[in-house]
């Protein structure tokens, strides 16, 4: 099936009709001329985490948001970022196909920043998304203060867990860890237990992660230099995150505080075509969706 593709960059507009091969490409030679990483670390162990969101669409209907997060835990820092982009540093895999439009519309809707932490040496390094800007944070490391209840244990996959809890960003946390794979890690930024996180919920039950999938594998921790990412302070994203996507106007308008078209001349756009005539945008590498849920902060 054909997919229409339309890349337009700094008002130069080609029109092009491909397969998904095409798209690929397309997305292949944004990425070359924009992105090249270096490898920092290599990890030990790589963690699959299932992201759960508990929300509300633009009616006030309840729905669940979810999507797919890896943790790579080296021996100097780890990288906590979207399944997706694991597998293509891995497996050259790609993102943006026809057969994956479902899955990258549902990501969308998820607001779970990239971490590296311990990267710089002591400090923690955020990169996030607030369509069509690519923002980056790195702030002294602060890991949370836990509370571990040492006779609260069970099992989970066959990892001995005890609990622990902690309120971290404004937010109440209980997370389960197993000393069976003592690193101090955990997803997004939970992390400086006596062993790996496997669990963590919200005391309110919005958020939620838990593991899918765990190897001891070695693989490659990088970290993106890119030309397109503004750097601010770690307060600065925060407030401009949740001023944003907090707004009442955004469940029904996700991108009700930029002109879409105005971008179109000023900015690297693919159009994203689901196949039965829905278009989206790829603003900046960045998929662009016609719809969002309310949006639930993890810190404030």
């Amino acid at each position: 099936m054909k997919i229409s593709v339309l890349l337009i960059a700094f008002g130069l507009a080609t029109a092009l009709q491909a397969q998904d091969d095409g798209l690929t490409d397309l997305m292949a030679t944004y990425l070359a001329a924009k992105l090249h990483q270096d490898s920092i670390d290599v990890s030990n162990v790589v963690v699959v985490y299932n992201y759960r969101c508990k929300t509300m669409d633009a009616d006030g209907q309840p729905v669940t948001d979810s999507m797919r997060f890896v943790l790579q835990s080296g021996g100097h820092c780890a990288r906590f970022y979207p399944y997706h982009k694991y597998l293509e540093d891995t497996e050259d895999a790609t993102y943006f196909t026809l057969e994956n439009y479902a899955t990258v519309q549902a990501d969308a809707m998820c607001h779970v920043p990239e971490v590296w932490t311990n990267y710089p040496d002591g400090m923690t390094t955020v990169r996030d998304i607030i369509p069509p800007t690519h923002y980056e944070a790195c702030e002294e490391l602060d890991r949370p203060t836990w509370t571990i209840r040492e006779l609260d244990t069970l099992t989970i996959n066959g990892y001995r867990c005890k609990t622990a809890s902690c309120k971290y960003h404004e937010l109440e946390w209980n997370v389960r860890f197993t000393e069976d794979i003592p690193v101090a890690a955990g997803p997004w930024k939970l992390n400086g237990l006596p062993g790996l996180i496997l669990e963590a919920e919200s005391r309110d039950g919005i958020h939620r992660f838990a593991m899918e999938g765990l190897e001891k594998v070695k693989t490659p921790v990088f970290y993106e230099h890119n030309a397109i990412t503004k750097k601010v302070t770690d307060k600065k994203l925060v407030s401009q995150r949740n001023k944003i996507f907090g707004s009442k106007l955004y469940a029904r308008n996700p991108m009700y505080y930029a002109d879409v078209r105005a971008l179109t001349q000023t900015e690297d756009v693919i159009y994203y075509e689901n196949g039965s005539g829905e278009m989206s945008e790829i603003i900046n590498g960045v998929f662009v969706g016609k719809k969002a849920h309310v949006f639930q902060p993890l810190e404030k």
